[in-house]
């Protein structure tokens, strides 16, 4: 297997972020930032314009590149390389299709949440380079 290129979005409104709750391979439930995979010929912005609308029905406007972070765990045949960016909704509704649940929250609120590993890693990112 190869691994996967993702582009995900850290969707910024009224200093809260949004999340978007999946069930992942290990079959529990984890809050992560909205995103999927890259297809053939598309741009990784483009990449995620199209997934979080895909995923919760919001266009967005890509405002910078935050930073790429591998998540490889062999044991469920995964690994990707996802890009995140950081990006403002242009819509307000949140029309969840493809997961769980979508919700913005506070940063005090994400502490307490089920986080993937990559979403917990760019929070950091996110506190290092000021964005909270």
């Amino acid at each position: 297997m190869k691994p996967r290129i993702i582009s995900s979005a850290v969707i910024k409104k009224d200093n809260k972020l949004l999340l978007v709750k999946e069930m992942l391979e290990d079959s529990k439930e984890y809050w992560v930032f909205p995103g999927g995979g890259v297809a053939f010929g598309e741009t990784l912005t483009d990449a995620a314009k199209r997934e979080i609308k895909e995923e919760v029905g919001l266009d967005i406007e890509i405002k910078e590149f935050l930073g790429f972070k591998e998540a490889i765990y062999t044991k469920y045949g995964y690994h990707t390389v996802i890009f995140f960016f950081l990006a403002e909704p242009l819509n307000d509704d949140i029309l969840k299709s493809d997961v769980l649940e979508a919700k913005y929250f506070a940063t005090e609120q994400i502490k307490n949440l089920n986080l993937v590993e990559s979403a917990k890693w760019m929070l950091s990112e996110l506190y290092k380079k000021g964005h909270l």
